[in-house]
C-alpha cells in the first residue's frame, strides 16, 4: 500500500548517515513484519530501504540513509531528504522476513546498512522473548561504518545468548581496529565446523550474497535454510 509519511526527526549518526524517523497513519496502515523494506516514493523512481524497527513498535517507522559517492540516485535521495518534511512511501515489501522464534541457532549476517533489517529481526526477537542463540556479523569496509556499535554491544544487557561479531573488510582504514578482519561470511566459516542446523538471514549486494550461499551450501547448509531479499529481486538464471 502506499501513504504519506510525516517527517517527525532527521539525526545523524557517524560519518554521514541520516536516522530518519517517519509518522505513520495508522488508521490506513496495516503494519510489516520484522526483516521487511519500503520503497521511497520519488518523481524520478522508487528507493528501497530496510525498515530499522521492529514492527512491535507501532506509529512510527525508522530508516537509515547512507550517501553513495559518485551516486545519481544518492544524490537525488540527498537533495529530496535536504528540504523535504513529508515521504510517500510503499509499504510493506520483501519476503524475507521473521514471524516467529527459530528453534535453531540463528544467524544474522549484514554488509554495510544491511545492518538496518538485522535491527528490525532482533529487536522483534528480544520482543516475542527468543531464547536460543544468536549470531550478528557485521561487515564493513572500515571500522568508522560500524555507526551502529554501541548499540549492539548494548543488547547483550537484554539477550545474554547473543554474539556479535563486527568485521572490517580493509584493515589498513583502521589503523585502530583490533577486531577481526576480512569478508564478513569467511568469518561464519571460521566459527561454525557444522552448518546444518543453522537458520541464515543475510543482507548485502546480489554478489555478496550468492557468494555467501554456495559457500554455506558447500558446507552443509540446506539450501532453504538461507533467507535474503536478493532471491527475491535477482533471482539466478538458470
Amino acid at each position: 500500500m502506499r501513504i504519506n509519511c510525516p517527517i517527525l526527526s532527521v539525526e545523524l549518526y557517524k560519518p554521514d548517515i541520516r536516522r530518519l524517523l517517519l509518522s505513520v497513519p495508522e488508521d490506513e496502515f496495516t503494519g510489516f513484519k520484522a526483516g521487511q523494506y519500503l520503497e521511497m516514493v520519488l518523481p524520478q523512481k522508487n528507493f528501497p530501504f530496510s525498515i530499522a524497527n521492529s514492527p512491535h513498535i507501532t506509529g512510527t517507522i525508522e530508516l537509515h540513509v547512507k550517501p553513495t559517492p559518485d551516486s545519481e540516485d544518492s544524490n537525488v535521495i540527498e537533495q529530496f531528504l535536504d528540504t523535504a518534511d513529508n515521504i510517500e512511501v510503499e509499504i510493506p515489501l520483501g519476503d524475507c522476513f521473521i514471524e516467529s522464534t527459530p528453534d535453531q541457532t540463528l544467524v544474522l549476517l549484514a554488509a554495510s546498512t544491511g545492518i538496518t533489517q538485522m535491527k528490525s529481526i532482533f529487536e522483534y526477537l528480544v520482543h516475542l522473548g527468543h531464547k536460543m542463540p544468536v549470531f550478528l556479523y557485521w561487515g564493513v569496509l572500515a571500522a568508522k561504518d560500524l555507526y551502529l556499535d554501541d548499540l549492539c554491544r548494548s543488547w547483550k544487557q537484554s539477550f545474554p545468548n547473543l554474539h556479535y561479531i563486527p568485521v572490517v573488510s580493509e584493515p589498513e582504514t583502521s589503523p585502530d581496529w583490533s577486531g577481526r578482519t576480512g569478508l564478513v561470511g569467511e568469518a561464519v566459516l571460521e566459527d561454525f565446523d557444522d552448518l546444518t542446523d543453522l537458520i541464515v538471514y543475510i543482507s548485502g549486494g546480489p554478489g555478496m550474497v550468492y557468494a555467501n550461499f554456495n559457500a554455506f551450501v558447500d558446507r552443509g547448509m540446506p539450501e532453504q535454510n538461507m533467507f535474503s531479499d536478493v532471491f527475491t529481486y535477482s533471482p539466478r538464471q538458470e
